[in-house]
């Protein structure tokens, strides 16, 4: 083993072992056993709820994943702790409707279940693609409109999904295969909390989407524009990006990172102020695909008989592609971007961490460092590229 390829092998361990924030089989169980919980709380409010809700108990982990990770339910299920928390949970809630509906759509999720058509990916979890457009039926359309509703904030905002078909449900698979082939420790946990992935064609007031995670309004799904990204490198690269947001969203449920998390800061490569969480958020997807980045310059000869060479691939440049990077722009590449946030985050913002933000950082920042010294110099990053 060559000492670039043990120093990204080391890296990747690291970044999949922490017991809060790394470890995905123990936070995905953390996450499991918080909803078992929440149907015992639920059903003493909501009557629909008290027959089913021993059945949860006894259900397995892929079984309870299949039901909760599906994003109508997971919305409902989210809203009913939000309610629960308030003191305001009754009936009726949509929670009595849908997840009566869910356990009988077993073996398959919800929304699954009623796509249009039938796209299945797997990593070390199944995952399935949304295939709404042109569906009448109703799970399909409040999916619809749950995506709609992202964009209707802003009228420069717009939004189109894709329906997938036979070539990129396999281009998608494709990048699921190379990140776990570069990082099959990290990369297969980060892909670990994605419940399903939909295409789309969109842009924000910041500019083209080539990726998104789902957030509040549609939870578990990864949006990934295919065609913006063109290549399975950078898709792969997305993957993981969207993959880690999910997973530090099921970490924080039961972690604290921030004291006062709607603290902004400013960062120099954009030029609106973030919240404190939000580059928290964000150093730790600079942390991964700098390792990722990493592990491409090393990769092993197969992956590029398998995906192309990435200097093949003809993108615009920007910095979170393997592909090309603005290497002129002083933050131009996640590398740089990384070392910012975690320099920033250990001092000058440093007070606005809680001490479960301050071990994350520190953890971070530890796993990272030896592959910066390793690969990060122009020299060395230059040196590796040839191999």
């Amino acid at each position: 083993m060559s000492a670039h390829t043990q120093v990204v092998d080391t890296a990747d361990r690291l970044l999949s072992a922490h017991p809060s924030f790394g470890d995905s089989p123990r936070i995905l169980a953390k996450v499991y056993a918080r909803y078992r919980f929440g149907m015992e709380l639920f059903a003493e409010r909501l009557p629909a709820l008290a027959p089913i809700a021993g059945r949860i108990q006894t259900m397995s982990d892929a079984q309870v994943r299949r039901i909760f990770f599906d994003p109508l339910v997971r919305l409902a299920a989210e809203d009913a702790f939000t309610a629960l928390e308030a003191g305001d949970l009754r009936s009726p809630h949509r929670l009595e409707h849908l997840l009566p509906k869910a356990i009988a759509a077993q073996p398959l999720g919800l929304c699954e279940s009623h796509m249009a058509a039938h796209w299945e990916l797997r990593s070390d979890e199944p995952h399935w693609m949304w295939s709404i457009v042109g569906s009448d039926d109703r799970y399909a359309g409040e999916l619809q409109a749950s995506f709609d509703r992202i964009f209707a904030d802003n009228p420069a905002n717009r939004g189109t999904l894709l329906n997938p078909d036979a070539a990129s449900r396999d281009k998608v698979q494709a990048a699921m295969r190379l990140l776990s082939m570069l990082l099959p420790n990290s990369g297969t946990a980060a892909l670990r909390h994605v419940g399903c992935i939909a295409l789309l064609d969109a842009q924000l007031e910041g500019g083209i989407v080539l990726s998104a995670a789902g957030g509040d309004l549609t939870p578990s799904t990864v949006f990934i524009s295919l065609e913006q990204l063109g290549n399975p490198w950078d898709i792969a690269g997305c993957l993981l990006h969207e993959g880690l947001h999910m997973k530090l969203f099921d970490a924080a449920r039961s972690v604290s990172l921030a004291k006062a998390p709607d603290q902004t800061i400013q960062v120099p490569w954009r030029n609106v102020r973030w919240s404190i969480v939000r580059a928290i958020f964000a150093y730790h997807v600079y942390v991964h695909l700098s390792l990722f980045k990493a592990a491409a310059l090393g990769a092993q000869p197969r992956c590029f008989e398998l995906f192309g060479d990435p200097a093949a691939y003809v993108i615009r440049p920007h910095a979170m592609s393997v592909v090309n990077n603005d290497t002129a722009a002083q933050f131009g590449r996640s590398i740089d971007r990384a070392r910012y946030l975690g320099q920033m985050l250990e001092t000058q913002w440093s007070p606005l961490l809680s001490p479960g933000g301050a071990e994350f950082v520190h953890w971070l920042r530890t796993s990272l460092d030896p592959v910066d010294e390793a690969v990060f110099t122009d020299a060395g990053e230059a040196l590796c590229a040839t191999n």
